[in-house]
């Protein structure tokens, strides 16, 4: 009877031991740069306990109970840690990378019908096909007149930026057998008058992306992939057709067949792609980056009160719709500085901001073999006087090329990633906008404005970039300086959340195990050994293998992008690995170099003191 009572005691203490230190084992998992995934012992906090109770025990209880006690405690111990490894493993976000299987319950779908009564699933779903076919046959064509009207002014901006580095490194990008498998709605999300839809598209298709200035640059091939498509439209708006007619929602006159930088009617001057009228596309993301990404509005708890009081104040205001500028704004920075044409950008940037960016020098000039924007978050508020002033995180993926004597040379030896902060600001009182300086309309008098220096409107005479109508750009900064930055004006910027948060899904294996699967695709193909060192990885570290062939996938058709902490520390361990799956067919190849020397380069990593 008293072995039993023992027994049931060290029953007992194991239970509590575990609940005390179970905690300490989640919240450690993948930290530190460990990249043995957990298997390194677990928890000093539940190892400290477990020995001060194997202590208690030996010196409390008489022999030989106090040895079977401890006993039972030792091996439950270490069965329930395996068991907590074991689920730390499972719960890496690389594991949620989505197959196309549609979600079985979409969060906000009453309060979505409830706000627009005449919303028909089924319409809606196939308008995002009739899309998606309709923009890549526009991609291919690098003629966006026929999709103008359903798209904003920010995604016009990313393919219209795309479009003049494809002129500047003589590309075309040919894409054929179209196959559109599902489309499911993956999230709703509330965001001042509008509602936004979050789409998964399923697809498949064949893409061939050739240069004739570098044949290097080409890729292509067959590939299947889930994208995420999030469309934006006003709440209780009734909704007027833009997808299946080429007419006016407002007039019903027919729309001009080139709108250009501009989506508008000629006959009554409605901007057909404001949200107004029907579902307007805002946002293209790849599915690494949406499972990763913070969703709209998922922010500290200050930073969503001041967006209510924003909303509240401002009835145009819309976290999309200012993330949409910004997202407009960088990358006609980006177009002006690869272009070296300053007047691209100047109507919307400060004296300060314009004064800052600088120029490339004569003859240096660098195009963007692949550009595009991951993911732009609103990050901070503050008010500063009578201005409210916003920080946005702009991540993007891309390859830089030097043009030289015409010739083409890659900086860059893969597509990587860098995330650079902006801060936008308008006055609280701003008078009612009459357009969008982003989309070439004056704000004040609704006049169409062309790239120039000079920020003064020739029709009424407004100054431009002033922020009495507009967001405007006022700074641009890297993560280390915004750091800084609020460091000194952290009273004023109450309202913030770290830009490095952007990614705070991902763990260190996370990031380690991506690059690794990118170095190991830089010479176009996956060795064999190649293939069996990333499975052993993958088996080491808690991946599912099943879920992670669309990972597999994207590291084939180059979709996957160099991602790096902000840790120097653990930025040379996931090199150091990035090098070892290089060797894992026992050769480095000149492909491979050139890409592990350009990511040192790129990220600032000194192995030497490692």
């Amino acid at each position: 009877m008293k072995l039993r009572k023992y027994a049931y005691l060290a029953i007992f203490l194991l239970a509590v031991l575990f609940l005390v230190g179970e905690s300490d084992l989640l919240a450690r998992a993948g930290g530190a740069g460990d990249f043995s995934g957990g298997d390194g012992g677990g928890s000093g906090e539940g190892l400290g306990y477990l020995i001060y109770i194997l202590i208690r025990i030996i010196i409390e209880l008489p022999f030989p109970a106090n040895i079977i006690v401890a006993g039972i405690v030792i091996a439950g111990f270490t069965i329930l840690s395996r068991m907590t490894q074991k689920k730390i493993k499972a719960q890496t976000i690389l594991n949620q990378l989505p197959t196309g299987e549609p979600v079985k319950r979409i969060k906000g779908y009453d309060g979505l019908m409830a706000g627009n009564p005449d919303f028909n699933e089924d319409a809606f779903k196939n308008n995002v096909r009739d899309a998606f076919v309709k923009i890549q046959k526009a991609w291919e064509a690098r003629d966006l007149s026929g999709v103008r009207r359903f798209i904003s002014d920010g995604v016009y901006q990313r393919f219209n930026t795309q479009f003049k580095m494809m002129e500047l490194l003589q590309q075309k990008n040919t894409i054929s057998d179209i196959d559109v498998k599902n489309v499911y709605i993956d999230r709703i999300d509330r965001d001042g008058l509008y509602d936004i839809i979050h789409t998964a598209i399923h697809a498949s298709l064949t893409d061939s992306f050739t240069s004739e200035l570098d044949p290097s640059l080409n890729t292509g091939g067959h590939e299947e992939f889930v994208e995420y498509w999030s469309f934006l439209k006003k709440r209780g708006k009734p909704r007027r057709d833009i997808y299946q007619t080429d007419d006016c929602p407002n007039c019903g006159s027919p729309l001009p067949q080139d709108m250009g930088d501009v989506s508008k009617c000629a006959s009554c001057g409605t901007l057909t792609n404001s949200g107004e009228y029907d579902w307007v596309l805002a946002e293209i993301t790849q599915a690494d980056d949406y499972i990763t990404a913070n969703p709209k509005l998922a922010k500290t708890q200050g930073l969503n009160e001041k967006v209510k009081n924003l909303i509240q104040e401002n009835d145009d205001f819309s976290v999309q719709l200012v993330e949409d500028k910004a997202s407009n704004g960088y990358l006609q920075i980006i177009t002006a500085r690869a272009l070296n044409d300053p007047s691209i950008m100047r109507r919307f940037v400060s004296d300060e901001a314009f004064a800052k960016i600088k120029m490339p020098d004569e003859g240096a000039r660098v195009a963007y073999n692949r550009i595009y924007l991951n993911d732009v978050t609103l990050i901070g508020a503050a008010e500063e006087g009578n201005t409210n002033i916003l920080s946005i995180s702009v991540k993007s993926s891309f390859q830089r090329v030097k043009l030289e004597n015409g010739r083409a040379r890659k900086v860059d030896h893969a597509v990587i990633s860098m995330t650079e902060v902006l801060l936008m600001s308008r006055d609280k009182n701003a008078a009612a906008s009459k357009g969008s300086l982003y989309a070439h309309i004056c704000p004040s008098c609704g006049a169409p404005i062309e790239n120039s220096l000079d920020i003064t409107c020739a029709y009424c005479g407004s100054v431009l970039n002033s922020t009495s109508g507009e967001w405007i750009i006022t700074d641009i900064m890297s993560v280390e300086q915004y750091e800084d930055f609020l460091r000194e004006r952290g009273a004023a910027f109450a309202y913030s959340v770290r830009p490095s948060l952007v990614d705070k899904l991902m763990d260190v294996r996370d990031f380690a195990f991506n690059n690794v699967m990118v170095v190991m695709a830089a010479d176009g193909q996956f060795q064999e050994e190649e293939r069996s060192f990333a499975l052993e990885l993958a088996a080491k570290w808690g991946y599912d293998s099943t879920k992670l062939d669309p990972f597999f996938q994207m590291a084939m058709s180059g979709r996957l992008v160099v991602r790096m902490p902000d840790d120097p520390g653990k930025r040379i361990k996931i090199y150091k690995l990035m090098e070892k799956a290089a060797l894992a067919d026992n050769t480095i190849t000149p492909d491979e170099q050139a890409l592990l020397d350009s990511i040192r380069e790129q990220y600032g990593i000194d192995t030497g003191n490692a």
